[in-house]
């Protein structure tokens, strides 16, 4: 059975991506590693625990990575994804669960088993954890390494140049390049032509209304009240969900190969940039079938 590792900095959207991969990965989604980026790691781990123990079918285990970029870096978006990382919502979790939670043993990224077969690597948030994990899976053992990472050809949302990934710790990413292992970045150029609104958000209580679902919807609200300021529309990019079903249905998606460089200092920091090469084992998603993204992003 192919199995699925997801490191993610466990913002809001990162919990769609979660809800959304244990929905079509079930038992091959293994471990989620945590990573610093939205929210602290502390957080991160947190809200990781939060999704598991709201998906009784959940299966993977936990395991808290680093705290701060190779280069020291450790701002984050609060003001974005809210301190709690789920846009206030952490609120309305029972105090019963979140003492539960808080007295569960997480360990850290050491604590992975060696080997143990082939694996695709998710990553959701800076790229800090990723060169350890292959490590630590083997690199012979690591099929693929999806990464919602990058803007190559539109503008970035951390500065004009940069996504906030990419940003926030070059370095590692430029060594997940040297790897030598296959690479697709989910970039935003392809997260942008995805929208989900609070409408379709909203809706999501009409067919399910579990703890987690519920979870989702009130996260999302503040989170899209900050895209209305941002980016001028009432819904948001489901960037991260966006990447899990590229891992799971690569076919879905349109992907053009190339030699990705990464600008690792000064006002250029995490500026990504393809020239498409057919020999590379990196590869962008550009497109591809987005009405089936669409769909099924609209229907939880």
């Amino acid at each position: 059975m192919p199995r699925y590792h997801i490191d993610t900095d466990m913002g809001v959207d990162d919990g769609l991506a979660l809800y959304n991969a244990n929905r079509v990965l079930g038992r091959s989604l293994t471990n989620v590693s945590t990573v610093w980026g939205n929210v602290t790691v502390e957080t991160a781990t947190r809200n990781a625990l939060v999704f598991r123990a709201l998906m009784p079918d959940a299966r993977f285990d936990v395991v808290a990575g680093a705290d701060r970029a190779l280069d020291g870096h450790r701002a984050g978006a609060g003001h974005v994804h809210g301190e709690d990382g789920l846009g206030g919502a952490a609120k309305t979790l029972g105090k019963r669960l979140l003492k539960r939670i808080a007295a569960t043993e997480v360990k850290p990224l050491d604590a992975l088993p060696v080997g143990q077969g082939r694996v695709t690597i998710i990553g959701i948030g800076p790229a800090t954890n990723i060169p350890y994990l292959v490590a630590r899976y083997g690199k012979k053992n690591v099929t693929r390494i999806v990464l919602m990472s990058g803007a190559f050809f539109d503008p970035g949302n951390i500065t004009p140049h940069a996504e906030f990934n990419a940003y926030s710790d070059p370095l590692a990413l430029r060594r997940v390049l040297a790897l030598g292992v296959p690479v697709t970045f989910v970039p935003l150029d392809l997260c942008r032509k995805i929208v989900l609104t609070r409408a379709t958000v909203r809706s999501y209580l009409k067919t399910n209304r579990s703890r987690v679902v519920r979870l989702l919807v009130e996260s999302h609200m503040a989170y899209m009240d900050h895209y209305i300021a941002w980016e001028g529309l009432d819904g948001c990019f489901p960037h991260d969900a966006i990447a899990v079903l590229a891992a799971w249905r690569p076919e879905r998606f349109y992907r053009v190969p190339g030699r990705v460089t990464v600008e690792t200092t000064g006002a250029r920091r995490g500026k990504t940039t393809l020239v498409p090469d057919p020999r590379s084992s990196v590869e962008v998603a550009m497109g591809g079938d987005l009405k089936w993204v669409r769909q099924f992003l609209a229907a939880p």
